[in-house]
């Protein structure tokens, strides 16, 4: 925990999203109390997609955090709007028609398990 996925459109190739995803992991100590070794961030590029009117032109980069269960709701808020100014601050590559999001999900603490090695 987190959990985080962090995916974009092909607009937003030349950014740094390594980069973004320490600052991500960094929010999620501070505003939640996760460890950094137990932050996770998978990036996706989104090369098959519709948005809105289906215009090539039209970006998109949602980041997805699910964090154990527990926080509270003004936790989450501080979190999911920190995250949000981050990605819009580092995503600023493509100026045309873009939307950036952020969800934050409760994962379930007796349903999630997690093993770690070495």
């Amino acid at each position: 925990m987190p959990q985080i996925t962090l995916e974009h459109s092909t607009h937003f190739d030349k950014a740094d999203f390594r980069k973004l995803a320490l600052e991500i992991h960094d929010l999620c100590a501070l505003h939640v109390g996760a460890t950094l070794e137990s932050c996770k961030t998978r990036i996706v590029k989104a090369e098959n997609l519709v948005i809105a009117d289906g215009a090539p032109e039209q970006a998109m980069a949602h980041c997805d955090l699910r964090i154990l269960s527990g926080r509270t709701q003004e936790q989450k808020t501080a979190l999911g709007q920190a995250v949000q100014q981050t990605m819009v601050a580092a995503l600023t590559q493509y100026d045309g028609p873009r939307q950036i999001s952020v969800e934050i999900v409760d994962l379930d603490k007796p349903n999630y398990h997690k093993v770690t090695a070495g």
